[in-house]
C-alpha cells in the first residue's frame, strides 16, 4: 500500500461505509456522496490495492477476502480518529430522540416495563418505537436501518453486525395443573402422545421440539401454532395441549398458579438473548448509551 493511499482518508472513508452498507447507493447516502463518486473512489482503491475489493450481487455488494482481512483495521483507524476529533454531545436528560427496536413478545415482557421506569428517570423526552422481529428478518432490517436495535434470538451475524449477549433462557414444559399427565412423570413416550401448542414467531409449523425429536425418529401432534409466547400460558391452562416455553415467561404470565410446569424429557440446550445492532451506530453516542442502559437492565433480571 503506497503512501499517498495511506494518507487519503476519504478513500478510506469510502472503503469503510461500501463495507458497512455492503451496497453501493445505500454507502453513498451514508456519506452524502454521489453514487458515481463512491463508484469513483472504489476504483482508485481498486487500483491502488490491485484487488477487486467487491463484486456485484443482487441485494448490492459482496466483499473479496482481501476487503474483509482490511476492514477492521481501517475501521478501527478511522474511529479512533473520530473519537479524537468529534465530542461527545448526547445528554440523556435532555435527549429527545426515537430509538426502534425490534423484538419478540418474550424480549418486551422482560424489557419494557423495567426500560420505561429507567427512561421516565433518567430521559424522560426519549421515545421507543417497538416492531416485531424474527431471526429471518432481523439482519434485513438492520442493514436497511429500519431499525436501530434488535433483541431476541440470533444463531449467526453478519460481519457488518455486532451482538452483545444479554442473558440465557431455559425451557420447560408447561400444561394446566390438573391435566391427566402433571400427576406422573412426563416421560418421552407421554409426551409424544400427547398433544401440543407450538409457539412460532416466523410462523413456522415446526420448532426446534419437532426437530429434536425427528432425529429420535419421533414426531409430536401440534394441534395449534401461535406467534406469541404471551398468549401460550392462557390457552394452555384452559386446554388439554402441552406447550414448550421459556421458564421465565411461564412465571410472569399471570397464569402461573394454573400452571403445571415439568423438565422436558428430552435435553434442550438453553438459548441466549442478545441485543444486535449494526456497525454504522456502534460509535453512536446516544445508541451506545442506550445499549448500555439496555445490558445493565437484563443483568439485574
Amino acid at each position: 500500500m503506497n503512501l499517498e493511499l495511506l494518507l487519503d482518508l476519504n478513500l478510506l472513508r469510502v472503503f469503510n461505509a461500501v463495507m458497512t452498507e455492503l451496497n453501493v447507493t445505500r454507502a453513498a447516502q451514508q456519506l452524502h456522496m454521489t453514487q458515481p463518486a463512491v463508484s469513483n473512489a472504489l476504483n482508485r482503491l481498486r487500483l491502488s490495492l490491485n484487488d477487486e475489493l467487491f463484486v456485484k450481487v443482487p441485494s448490492g455488494v459482496r466483499p473479496t477476502p482481501k476487503a474483509t482481512q482490511l476492514w477492521h483495521p481501517i475501521r478501527d483507524a478511522l474511529t479512533q480518529l473520530r473519537q479524537t476529533l468529534e465530542p461527545t454531545d448526547f445528554d440523556p436528560a435532555i435527549a429527545t430522540q426515537t430509538f426502534t427496536i425490534a423484538m419478540n413478545d418474550f424480549a418486551a415482557i422482560l424489557l419494557l416495563p423495567k426500560l420505561v421506569t429507567m427512561l421516565e428517570t433518567l430521559a424522560p423526552d426519549i421515545k421507543i418505537r417497538t416492531i416485531p422481529i424474527t431471526h429471518i428478518n432481523a439482519a434485513m432490517l438492520l442493514e436497511q436501518a429500519e431499525m436501530d436495535l434488535a433483541v431476541g434470538v440470533f444463531a449467526t451475524t453478519a460481519p457488518q453486525l455486532r451482538s452483545h449477549p444479554l442473558l440465557t433462557s431455559t425451557f420447560t414444559c408447561v400444561m394446566r395443573h390438573d391435566h391427566p399427565l402433571a400427576s406422573q412423570p412426563l416421560t418421552l413416550e407421554r409426551y409424544v402422545q400427547a398433544k401440543h401448542l407450538l409457539v412460532s414467531l416466523t410462523g413456522e409449523a415446526t420448532g426446534f421440539m419437532d426437530i429434536l425429536l425427528q432425529e429420535q425418529g419421533l414426531k409430536r401432534q401440534v394441534m395449534l401454532t401461535v406467534n406469541q409466547f404471551a398468549v401460550a400460558p392462557q390457552i394452555v391452562a384452559s386446554s388439554d395441549l402441552l406447550a414448550v416455553l421459556p421458564t421465565r415467561i411461564a412465571a410472569l404470565s399471570g397464569f402461573s398458579s394454573q400452571l403445571h410446569c415439568t423438565p422436558l424429557p428430552i435435553e434442550v440446550s438453553p438459548s441466549t438473548l442478545k441485543i444486535m445492532w449494526h456497525e454504522r451506530n456502534h460509535f453512536d453516542s446516544a445508541q451506545s448509551w442506550l445499549r448500555s442502559q439496555l445490558i445493565r437492565l437484563f443483568e439485574q433480571m
